[in-house]
Order: C-alpha cells, then structure tokens, then sequence
C-alpha cells in the first residue's frame, strides 16, 4: 500500500513537473487521467468485472489460492494508484473551472 501512494505521488510530481514546464495544465489532466484510467482498467480486469457470472465464478474455482492473492495485490496496488490520480484530475478540473 505505501509503495503504491509514493508511487502515484512520483507520478503526480513528474505530470505537475511537465505541466509547468510546457505551462499548460491540460497536460498534467491528460496525463494523470490516462494512467488513472489505464489503472482502473486493469484493476477492472484482474478483478472480472467485465465478465459474466458463469465465467467468473468458473475462474474463482479453477484459480488457485496463491494466483487469487496475488490478483489481489495487483488490484489493490492498481486502484489506489488510479483513484490518486483521477483525483488529481477532478481537483484540478475544479480548481481550472472556478476561475
């Protein structure tokens, strides 16, 4: 978990960085926004939601204990970068509309 937030946070830095540098904040959301989405993608996949039900539960019988943890981790590990950085979006969409 904490390896997962110091690096959202490096990749929050490196977007704000090249923002500033080109002076445009578009980039910091696209940037930011992309690995958000491509975060919470992958977390979707790794955790069956785009499969049906017969489908997911035939996967949770055959998966073994050690690849369903492992899923997990990955998940979890994906979520939390991918929610940091879509926040990052919407803060800054507010902060960009209010004025």
């Amino acid at each position: 978990m904490k390896i997962s937030i110091i690096l959202s946070f490096i990749i929050i830095f490196i977007s704000i960085i090249f923002g500033n540098i080109f002076n445009n904040w578009m980039l910091i959301i696209k940037i930011c926004g992309i690995i958000g989405l491509v975060c919470l993608g992958i977390a979707g996949i790794l955790n069956g939601v785009f499969i049906s039900g017969d489908r997911l539960r035939s996967n949770y019988a055959t998966d073994k204990r050690e690849n369903k943890i492992l899923k997990s981790k990955i998940t979890n590990f994906v979520i939390v970068v991918g929610l940091t950085n879509i926040t990052l979006v919407i803060i800054i969409l507010l902060v960009i509309n209010k004025y």
